[in-house]
C-alpha cells in the first residue's frame, strides 16, 4: 500500500528498478504556457538543483523530467512503461519539509541540452525534450488538473495537459518521497484525475482563528493534497476601509496580511470564495448602537431588515468592497442561512403580505442582481428555501448557485436528490457542503466529533458521484454563530479535512485504508507499526488513538500533542461535572464520613487533574493563535470549573479541604 492522499484513481506497480531519489538530479520543465509557478515548485522540490524549462510543440501540454546520475549501467529511458498488474493507491497527507532555493534556471529551449556536454555521469542522460506519446495522455482527455506520473530508476517523469496537473503530479511525487524519504522510491506508474471540479476548505474566522501567518502556510498544506480552493468567512477579520467599524479592532487582518493570503493562493493554485453573510448572521454588524436600527426586531440581533430604506445600501457597500478586494474570484457567497426573524417588523409584514418565503427570496433576488451583474456568480445556503412552495421558488433568479449544507442524518442521499433536483429544475446550480466540523449538539466540543463527520463525508461523496456535482466545500465552523462558544481549534481538524481533501479527488477512495494512510504520511507512524502497539482500529478511531501513539509520531507532532491535551482535559473535566451532579449527596447524607471522602477524592483528584492540563493548554494554543486568542479559548472551557470553585465548592468546603 502506498500511502497517498488523495488516493490515485489508476496506480501500477512495475517491474522496473527503483528510482534512488537521494542523488545528483536534473529536472526539465516542458510549458505549453509559461507558468513561472511551477518553475519555482520545482525549486522547492529539489533545492539546489538546477532547472531548465522548454516549450513544446502546440497541445503537447505539460511535462517534468526529473533524471538522475547512472553510475553503473546505461541509464534506462524514463518514458518506457513495462508493467505488472493493477494496485490500489493510497493518500497524502501533511507537511513535506519542502525549501525554497534560490538557483537560477539554466538554459531553456527545445533542443537545450539536458546535460552539460562532457560532464562526468552524464553522459548517458536524456538530452532533448521529451516525446508526449497521446497513449499516456489519452485518460486524461477532456479532464482538467490530472496528470500521468512514472517513477523508474533513472528517474521520474510528469505528464499534463494543464499547469496545475503538472503541479498536482509533483505533491504525488513528493508524497512518495516523504514516505521513502533517500532510500528507493519504488517504480511505479500513476494516471490520476479528479471527480470534482472544484475542492474546497474552510476557512471561519468568526471565533477563535489561527494566527495569519498560519492561515497562509495551511494554503499551501491544502494544495499538497489537491484542494483548489477555500471559502473564507471573515466576519470582522476583514479589513473593512468604507464601514471601519465593523473591523475588528485587534483581529482584522490588515490589508498586507490580506495581499499575503492572497499571493499564496494564487501560487498554489488556489482560488478564495469570499463568504459576505447578507441577511442574517450579522451580529458582527447589528451589535452596534450606530445600526441597531436595522434589525428586523430589537430580539433579532443577527438578522437585517430587508425593507429598511438602510439596508441594500448596506449590503451592497459591503458585498462591494468584498468583490473589490478578491478580484480574482469568480464567486461571492452571500451567506443568507438562518434568517430565523422574516416579516416580524410592521413594515415587512404589510410590504410582503406577511408571506416569510416572498420577502427572503425579494431580498436575495436583489442581491443575486447585485453580484450578478458585476460579473460574479453569489451563492446561497440552502436551508431557508427548503420547504418553500413551488409559486415562490419559481421567484427565485437562476443566476445563482445553492450550497445544500446537510451535516447529519442517514439519508443525506435522499435529500440531497431532492432538493438538487429541485434547483437544477429552476437552471440554478447546486454545489454541496458536508461538515469536518459542526454542531453535533456538542457546542463544547474539543475536537471533532468524529463519527458524524467521517459519515457524513462518505455519504456525501456517494452522493456528489450520482447527482454529478461539481463542487464540495468541507465547512468547518469554529463556532454556532459570533457570539457563541467556539467548538474547538482549526489544528484540530486535519484528519476529516483530509479525509474530504481524499473523497473530493476520488469519489471512490478507500476509506477503509484511510486511517492507516493518514497516520503513516501525515504523522509517520506505518500500519505496522499502529496496529502492533493497538491492534485494530477503525476510520472513526483516530481521535482515540493518535495521544496513544503519541511516541511514535515522527511528522506533524505538535497537532498530536494538541489533541492528547484536549484529551486530558476531557478526562479531567467530564469527572468534574459529576462532581457538581453528585454533590446533592452530601445534602441527603449529611455528616457522612464515607459520602464525604468519596466527593473529597474525586473534587481533588479532577481538581489536580485540570490545573495540570490549563497551562499546557494555553502554551500549546499560543503556537497557533494570537494570545488574548487563546485566552479566550481556555477561558471559555474553564470558565464552569472555576466559577463553581468560587460558589458551589467553596459552599460544600471542598475548596479548603482540598490540601
Amino acid at each position: 500500500m502506498l500511502s497517498l492522499i488523495p488516493e490515485p484513481k489508476q496506480i501500477r506497480m512495475t517491474e522496473k528498478e527503483p528510482w534512488r531519489a537521494g542523488g545528483e538530479v536534473r529536472l526539465r520543465l516542458v510549458m505549453e504556457v509559461d507558468d513561472p509557478r511551477l518553475v519555482l515548485h520545482c525549486r522547492r522540490a529539489f533545492p539546489g538543483r538546477e532547472v531548465t524549462s522548454a516549450a513544446p510543440e502546440a497541445g503537447e501540454g505539460y511535462s517534468l523530467l526529473i533524471e538522475g546520475f547512472a553510475e553503473s549501467k546505461e541509464t534506462e529511458s524514463i518514458g518506457s512503461t513495462e508493467s505488472t498488474e493493477s494496485t490500489e493507491s493510497t493518500e497524502s497527507t501533511g507537511s513535506t519539509g519542502i525549501t525554497s532555493a534560490h538557483t537560477e534556471p539554466g538554459a531553456s529551449g527545445q533542443d537545450a541540452a539536458w546535460a552539460a556536454p562532457g560532464e562526468a555521469g552524464w553522459n548517458n542522460v536524456r538530452t532533448s525534450a521529451p516525446d508526449l506519446n497521446e497513449a499516456d495522455l489519452s485518460a486524461l482527455k477532456g479532464r482538467t488538473e490530472g496528470y500521468w506520473l512514472e517513477v523508474s530508476a533513472s528517474g521520474v517523469i510528469i505528464r499534463a495537459l494543464d499547469a496545475p496537473g503538472l503541479y498536482y503530479g509533483l505533491q504525488t511525487l513528493l508524497q512518495l518521497q516523504s514516505l521513502h524519504g533517500d532510500s528507493d522510491i519504488p517504480a511505479v506508474s500513476i494516471t490520476d484525475w479528479p471527480d470534482t471540479e472544484l475542492r474546497v476548505m474552510n476557512f471561519d474566522l468568526r471565533q477563535t482563528f489561527s494566527k495569519p501567518e498560519r492561515l497562509t502556510l495551511y494554503l499551501a498544506d491544502f494544495s499538497r493534497y489537491k484542494t483548489n480552493a477555500v471559502l473564507i468567512e471573515y466576519e470582522d477579520k476583514f479589513p473593512f476601509s468604507t464601514y471601519r467599524e465593523f473591523a475588528h479592532p485587534q483581529h482584522a487582518l490588515s490589508r498586507e496580511q490580506l495581499e499575503a493570503l492572497q499571493a499564496a493562493a494564487h501560487e498554489h493554485y488556489i482560488e478564495i470564495i469570499p463568504l459576505q453573510q447578507s441577511f442574517g448572521h450579522l451580529e458582527y454588524v447589528l451589535r452596534h448602537d450606530a445600526w441597531k436600527h436595522l434589525r428586523e426586531t430589537e430580539e433579532s440581533t443577527g438578522e437585517i431588515c430587508p425593507s429598511h430604506p438602510q439596508t441594500y445600501e448596506l449590503i451592497t457597500g459591503l458585498l462591494a468592497e468584498m468583490m473589490d478586494a478578491h478580484p480574482g474570484s469568480r464567486y461571492i457567497h452571500l451567506g443568507c442561512d438562518e434568517v430565523y426573524s422574516l416579516c416580524e417588523c410592521e413594515v415587512c409584514s404589510k410590504e410582503f403580505d406577511g408571506v416569510r418565503e416572498r420577502a427572503f427570496i425579494s431580498f436575495l433576488n436583489r442581491l443575486i442582481e447585485f453580484t450578478a451583474s458585476r460579473g460574479r456568480q453569489p451563492i446561497f445556503w440552502h436551508d431557508m428555501l427548503d420547504k418553500y412552495p413551488p409559486a415562490e421558488l419559481a421567484k427565485l433568479d437562476p443566476r445563482s448557485a445553492a450550497m445544500i449544507w446537510i451535516y447529519n442524518g442517514r439519508n443525506i442521499k435522499h435529500e440531497v436528490t431532492s432538493l438538487t433536483h429541485k434547483f437544477r429544475a429552476l437552471g440554478i446550480e447546486v454545489m454541496g457542503a458536508p461538515a469536518v466540523r459542526s454542531f453535533d449538539w456538542a457546542e463544547h466540543q474539543n475536537y471533532p466529533v468524529i463519527d458524524n463527520r467521517t459519515d457524513n463525508l462518505l455519504q456525501w461523496a456517494e452522493t456528489a458521484e450520482q447527482l454529478d456535482i461539481r463542487c464540495m466545500v468541507a465547512t468547518n465552523w469554529t463556532g454556532p454563530f459570533s457570539l457563541g462558544v467556539p467548538y474547538g481549534v482549526f489544528e484540530t481538524t486535519w484528519y476529516p479535512m483530509l479525509l474530504h481533501a481524499d473523497l473530493a479527488w476520488n469519489r471512490r477512495a478507500d476509506a477503509d485504508t484511510f486511517i492507516d494512510r493518514f497516520l503513516e504520511l501525515f504523522h509517520g507512524i506505518s500500519p505496522e507499526t499502529g496496529h502492533a502497539q493497538l491492534g485494530n482500529y477503525l476510520l472513526e478511531d483516530y481521535y482515540d488513538i493518535i495521544w496513544k501513539l503519541l511516541d511514535n509520531v515522527q511528522r506533524n507532532k505538535d497537532y498530536a500533542e494538541l489533541i492528547a491535551i484536549m484529551h486530558d482535559f476531557e478526562v479531567a473535566t467530564d469527572r468534574s461535572r459529576a462532581i457538581h451532579k453528585y454533590a446533592y449527596r452530601w445534602e441527603l447524607y449529611p455528616g457522612d464520613s464515607a459520602e464525604w471522602r468519596s466527593l473529597l477524592n474525586n473534587y481533588t483528584r479532577n481538581h489536580n487533574g485540570r490545573e495540570d492540563v490549563r497551562p499546557r493548554m494555553l502554551e500549546a494554543l499560543m503556537q497557533y493563535q494570537p494570545p488574548d486568542m487563546a485566552e479566550h479559548f481556555v477561558t471559555s472551557r474553564f470558565y464552569l470549573h472555576d466559577y463553581l470553585e468560587r460558589t458551589l465548592y467553596q459552599e460544600l468546603g471542598l475548596v479548603h479541604s482540598e490540601g
